[in-house]
């Protein structure tokens, strides 16, 4: 399965594609410096706008006021130049009008008939001077009028002209007023101020403003960078400790520390990953142990298979199994494999007459004789009911028939010590590998039998005494 993955195209060009969306998803980094530089844009232009909207409304207001202060200061300079005539009122008027925000500047009687006027030369085309008061204007306040062509207006303010009985200098109250109201009435003198220079200056202040606003614009953008990413960075250390733990390090702990949401955030994935880790130590060692336990268990229980329940010793299957294995190295390595069948004469009698509890006792004992005469390399098994048959590896036969010998004479003191009312005898049987011509290891066993067979027969044989002749 795993080589039909690799070797399919559409799955090796997958892995790249799915890496390139990755890095292209916007992440909380740059998501984060998009809102704190939106959140500076909108503000700037928000206090940029209601900055300059406040500011425009306090040099208009301020203009305002110096408009009135202007007309009501020439209304006291003309106080003396109408007893004087309209020559010495047109030489004021000239010499007031030199002022870069003056466009006009016009005295008129009582009853608001032009006297003298006299309009600036630079801005003589941007206003064109009526005689009388301008329509809806309220006297001693500036009213806002706007020609053709004229960008910012200009501010139009009508003030009395009243004969002053001292020289004492004009007097405003808190509405910048003119609180000099005694006199008798003369005339009145109508200036116009210029408000371009005015709006000129509030352009040029807003366009600084401007200038410096994108100025911080351009400086919160990298410095909004620098600290969504200090802000951030940890963040980035986590999920790389939460990667390699998810990858199957769970030593890996996230090495941050700060007061903050994302220092106790690192702090309970710390605490988690310690949980986690000992808690698959304790997994593993309980894994291990029971391993080790089913492992033993498996052991006890292929002893178990392979052993005869009454006898203790090896079963016939077991027998097969280890008689093929020694029979091959016998004949890889020409060493030598000895066979001893031993069967116990007249059991049937014991079991007859004595009943099966006390045929099964011979039958432990037979075993246990056999046991303490074998060597650690020997195998013994139960071969049938009363039938038991051993292997040995490396070993002559005169070493194996000897040693059958000495398993028969045991048996039988051993019989008539426990059970003397039990004449039960053995008969063994003995064979080697080097009497064999076939490679067949069943053929081992056949030999041995056929060997036991003899035995039995002999054993039946009368016994024929000689007798002497009587003379």
């Amino acid at each position: 399965m795993s080589d039909k993955i690799k070797n399919n195209p559409t799955h090796q060009t997958q892995i790249p594609l799915n890496r390139i969306r990755k890095a292209l998803r916007p992440g909380l980094q740059l998501k984060f410096t998009c809102l704190v530089v939106g959140l500076a844009l909108a503000v700037g232009m928000v206090v940029g706008s209601v900055t300059t909207d406040h500011a425009a409304l306090i040099v208009r207001r301020i203009q305002t006021d110096h408009c009135r202060q202007e007309a009501a200061l020439l209304a006291y300079k003309a106080a003396d130049e109408y007893e004087m005539g309209n020559d010495a009122l047109q030489r004021l008027a000239s010499r007031f009008s030199r002022a870069k925000s003056l466009l006009f500047v016009s005295f008129m009687d009582s009853h608001g008939r032009m006297l003298a006027s006299v309009q600036s030369p630079s801005n003589r085309s941007e206003v064109e001077l009526t005689e009388g008061f301008t329509p809806g204007t309220t006297i001693g306040q500036p009213v806002r009028t706007t020609q053709s062509g004229d960008s910012g207006g200009y501010l139009d303010v009508t003030y009395p002209i009243r004969s002053a009985g001292n020289d004492d200098p004009i007097r405003f109250n808190d509405n910048n007023e003119n609180a000099e109201t005694t006199g008798r009435l003369v005339g009145y003198v109508r200036i116009g101020y210029s408000l371009n220079q005015t709006l000129a200056e509030v352009h040029a202040a807003s366009e600084l403003l401007s200038g410096i606003a994108v100025l911080i614009i351009c400086l919160t953008v990298p410095l909004a960078y620098l600290l969504v990413l200090r802000l951030l960075r940890p963040l980035g250390t986590l999920t790389h400790s939460i990667s390699q733990f998810a990858d199957g390090n769970l030593s890996a702990r996230c090495r941050v520390s700060r007061g903050d949401e994302i220092g106790e955030l690192a702090a309970a994935y710390n605490m988690m990953a310690e949980r986690l880790q000992q808690k698959h130590m304790e997994i593993t060692e309980l894994n291990s142990y029971l391993e080790q336990r089913v492992a033993e268990r498996t052991i006890q229980l292929q002893e178990l298979a392979s052993r005869d329940p009454l006898t203790g010793l090896y079963n016939r299957r077991h027998f097969n199994e280890v008689l093929t294995r020694r029979f091959a190295e016998s004949k890889r390595y020409g060493s030598s494999l000895a066979c001893i069948m031993i069967d116990l004469d007249d059991f049937k009698a014991v079991n007859d007459t004595h009943g099966h509890q006390r045929g099964d006792d011979i039958l432990k004992l037979a075993a246990a004789t056999i046991e303490q005469e074998l060597r650690s390399s020997d195998v013994a098994a139960r071969f049938g009911g009363d039938e038991f048959i051993v292997l040995m590896p490396n070993i002559e036969m005169e070493h194996a028939k000897g040693l059958a010998q000495r398993i028969s004479q045991r048996f039988v003191e051993v019989v008539s010590i426990q059970y003397p009312d039990c004449p039960v005898g053995i008969s063994v049987g003995t064979a080697g590998i080097s009497e064999l011509t076939s490679d067949n290891p069943d053929d081992l066993v056949r030999l041995a039998d056929l060997s036991l067979y003899d035995s039995k027969r002999e054993a039946k044989k009368p016994v024929v005494q000689d007798t002497l002749p009587t003379a």
